[in-house]
Parts: structure tokens; C-alpha cells; sequence
């Protein structure tokens, strides 16, 4: 209202969306095409950021033109007493004329989208060869990163990070994948001291610890948006669906690649103890494999994997599960081959989910579906079969 009583037009009509405040992406933005393009801020600090991050984006008619502005007073989003005064400064905005606008500082769409897709496979590969090697190493099927805690763990180390970088002046890159590693750690510690008796790890004792974990770090998450700025609890709540961001730093892209590739390799290289230990822990021990060392070493990395991934696009459920087993069914139970396949085909099934999220949203009214909705929803009914099914082997 107060766009069309400055004398323009609002721009986001053309989002799909049948909410009155889309959430969108910057794919749905370009195709809006503004010719002004009005940003607002929580603070005054972050002004220049934000006007510098939208300037970048070169396919924008209002980023070629310098027409880009950004505000911080909440009266902009609130019905006061100033709405005709905003609506004066709003008019002025509009109807400005072009600015120069910086060279040398563009986002290429096609860039950003590839460094999203890419980020996209190493979340999928991290989290595929995580839980297929939770899955070897507790011959349990439903071990997974996401059941067992350890994406919840990460999630409390994420937030943390990112209320850090906003409380201080720490780069996100320096705080954020560290934080996720030490409450992915912590957690698995946690789920593995519960779950343990008499130095054996108790299947359904593992599955009950990670659902009492992932309870308790919900609630940590929760106090925690209890002292971050409003205005960014929104930013939060979609990191919480898990969703991959238009933009991801290549920082902290290549920090979260380095981990998933070293854990990737990790469990490779193991896979013959794998093997072994499918047959008990007696049996392996017997051939030679330290099993409790082996433990340790495969939750560390889990959790290592896990953190990467949470810290590139939050928690993301069941890609654990679904793709470890479909490699199983295709390719047989040795862990080696599975280890390769896992991550390939992890890396494959998240990007195709990614795409489709950005593509389907409109087919059901919105701008955007985060893909962790999308993996949760698939995974869910996954779960219980894998469930039901384990109770039929034990009753057989």
C-alpha cells in the first residue's frame, strides 16, 4: 500500500506465492526484474553490507542502475503515525534517478548458481557416507546422523557461530563449521555413553538416546533465538528448515569440502574393518580390528561430516538413510564400494532435490520449499518401513 501510495508498483506481485510476505529466492527476484530495489536492516551497521550484497547481483535492473537503497527504522514494516512522511521518503527512492553503480563487484547468476549446486552435493555426500558408515559400524539401518543427534548437536554449534559473527566482528567461516564439529562431537560422545553396556552399543539403546538428544538440543536451539535480533529469526527459522542460501562463501564452502573429502576417505580406507565387524565384534576383533579404537574414530568422523554439512545448509533429514540403503539394494553390502557410491550418489540425489525445491514452489504457492522439508517428508515414511521391517526380523 504504501509502494502504490509513493507512486510505484510493487514488483513482488510477480513472485509466486500466496503469501503476503514471500520468502523467496534470488532467482524469482531477477525474474521480478525491480527497477528499485529496497532493502530493510536491523541495524544501521549492516546497511552498506546489505547495500554492497544487492548491488552485486548484475541480471537486476535496480543493481545496474544504482538503484538500490536500504533502511533500518522499524516504522518501515510497522503502521505508526509516520506513514505519510515514509511514504514521502519512499516516493523520493522511487523516482530518484540512476546512480552510478561500482564495477568490479558483480555476482553472475550462473556462478552462484553452480557454487549452490556444488555446496548442495557436498551436504548430500557428507551426510549419505556419514550414515552409511553409522550404519556399518552399529549394524543397525537405522543409524543416521539426523536420528542419532548428531545434525541437532552440529544445529546448536551453527547457531551459536552465527550468533557469534553477529555479536562480534568474527568472520562466520571462523566460528560457524568449528562450532557445528564441537557440538556434532560432543553430541556423538553424549549418544555414545548412553547407548553403551558392558563395552557393546545397544541398538535400541542408540535409537532412544539420539531421540533424547535431538529434544534437548531443540530446546538449547530455542534459547538461543531468544537472544538473537528479532529481525533475524526469520534468517534462522529457514536455516532450521534446511535450506541452502542464494550465496554461499566459498570460505566456508571449501572449509566443509575439505572435511567431507577427508572423512570420504576416511571411510573408504576402512571399509574392509567394516566388513569385518558386519559379522561381530568378536569376529573382527579376532581377525585383527581394534573395534573400540574403530568406533571412536567412525563417530569422530561422522560427526565431522555432519558439521560440514549442517554448517552449509542446516539440518537436513534422512539423506542418510534413503541413499546408503538404495546403494545397498543396487550394489551389495561391501562397505568399500559402498563408501564411493554412497557419496556420489548422495551428492547426485541432493542436487536433483535442490532443483526440484527451487523449481516446484510455485506448483504449490510458494516462492521456495527448503530442501530439508522435501528430504523429510521422503525420508519419514522410509523410516518407519526400515522400522517395521526390523521388527519383523527380530520376532522371526
Amino acid at each position: 500500500e504504501m509502494i502504490e501510495l509513493a507512486g510505484g508498483v510493487d514488483a513482488a506481485e510477480d513472485i509466486p506465492g500466496r503469501a503476503r510476505y514471500r520468502q523467496t529466492h534470488i532467482d524469482a527476484i531477477v525474474a521480478a526484474a525491480p527497477e528499485v530495489l529496497i532493502c530493510q536492516v536491523s541495524a544501521p551497521s549492516r546497511a552498506e553490507a546489505a547495500r554492497k550484497y544487492w548491488l552485486r547481483w548484475e541480471q537486476l535492473p535496480a543493481a545496474r542502475q544504482g538503484r538500490v537503497f536500504v533502511v533500518s527504522d522499524p516504522d518501515w514494516s510497522i503502521p505508526s503515525t509516520r506513514t505519510a512522511d515514509l511514504a514521502e521518503a519512499l516516493a523520493e527512492m522511487i523516482h530518484a534517478a540512476p546512480t552510478p553503480r561500482p564495477d568490479g563487484i558483480g555476482y553472475r547468476l550462473w556462478k552462484a548458481r553452480a557454487v549452490r549446486l556444488l555446496a548442495a552435493a557436498t551436504v548430500g555426500a557428507a551426510l549419505a557416507v556419514a550414515g552409511m558408515a553409522l550404519q556399518g559400524l552399529l549394524r543397525n539401518p537405522l543409524a543416521e546422523s539426523y536420528v542419532l543427534g548428531i545434525s541437532s548437536g552440529a544445529g546448536v554449534g551453527v547457531l551459536l557461530g552465527l550468533a557469534a559473527a553477529g555479536w562480534t566482528r568474527m568472520p562466520e567461516w571462523a566460528t560457524t563449521p568449528t562450532l557445528a564439529f564441537v557440538g556434532a562431537l560432543l553430541t556423538s560422545a553424549v549418544v555414545y555413553g548412553i547407548a553403551q553396556r558392558r563395552g557393546r552399543l545397544d541398538p535400541y539403546s542408540l535409537i532412544l538416546s539420539g531421540v533424547i538428544v535431538n529434544a534437548f538440543n531443540a530446546a538449547v536451539m530455542l534459547t538461543i533465538y531468544l537472544y538473537v535480533d528479532p529481525y533475524r529469526i526469520a534468517d534462522f527459522a529457514r536455516w532450521g528448515m534446511g535450506q541452502i542460501p542464494d550465496t554461499v562463501d566459498l570460505t566456508v564452502l571449501a572449509t566443509c569440502a575439505g572435511c567431507v573429502v577427508f572423512g570420504w576417505g576416511f571411510v573408504f580406507f576402512r571399509g574392509a574393518a567394516f566388513n569385518a565387524l558386519s559379522l561381530g565384534d568378536d569376529v573382527a576383533a579376532s581377525i585383527g580390528v581394534a573395534v573400540h579404537r574403530l568406533r571412536v574414530e567412525t563417530f569422530a568422523v561422522a560427526a565431522l561430516m555432519t558439521a560440514g554439512a549442517v554448517a552449509l545448509a542446516g539440518p537436513i533429514a534422512f539423506v542418510g538413510l534413503i541413499v546408503p540403503h538404495a546403494c545397498r539394494m543396487l550394489f551389495g553390502p561391501d562397505h568399500r564400494r559402498l563408501a564411493l557410491l554412497s557419496g556420489a550418489m548422495g551428492a547426485v540425489f541432493l542436487v536433483l532435490a535442490e532443483t526440484l525445491c527451487r523449481s516446484a514452489g510455485p506448483w504449490i504457492g510458494v516462492s521456495i520449499v527448503p530442501v530439508g522439508i522435501l528430504t523429510a517428508l521422503a525420508g519419514g515414511p522410509f523410516f518407519i518401513y526400515l522400522l517395521r521391517r526390523r521388527f519383523k526380523e527380530v520376532s522371526a
